[in-house]
């Protein structure tokens, strides 16, 4: 087999050669080519987990696009609230 590397790669794996953690380059490539293969056999064992993307809320969508609206409702609340309190004044 006739493998071409980018030159930044060949220098690299010439490097580790020379530097005597492999006693040759077809000893090196053979070593990447295990890892390579033993991190894609993993890959392809573990289960894919999708996180499904919750769905966006109608209500809060339809009170975004029409801001007026819900400018109408808060005013009318806070009108309703004024008259008639939630909570007893002290001594009612």
């Amino acid at each position: 087999m006739t493998i071409h590397l980018p030159n930044d790669l060949e220098t690299s794996i010439e490097a580790v050669v020379h530097s005597g953690r492999f006693a040759s380059v077809d000893d090196a490539m053979a070593e990447a080519a295990r890892l390579l293969l033993r991190e894609i056999r993993q890959e392809q064992s573990q289960p894919t987990v999708t996180v499904p993307k919750p769905s966006p809320d109608p209500l809060l969508g339809a009170w975004r696009e029409d801001a007026d609206l819900l400018d109408e409702i808060v005013e009318h609340a806070m009108k309703v609230r004024e008259e008639r309190p939630c909570r007893l004044a002290p001594g009612e």
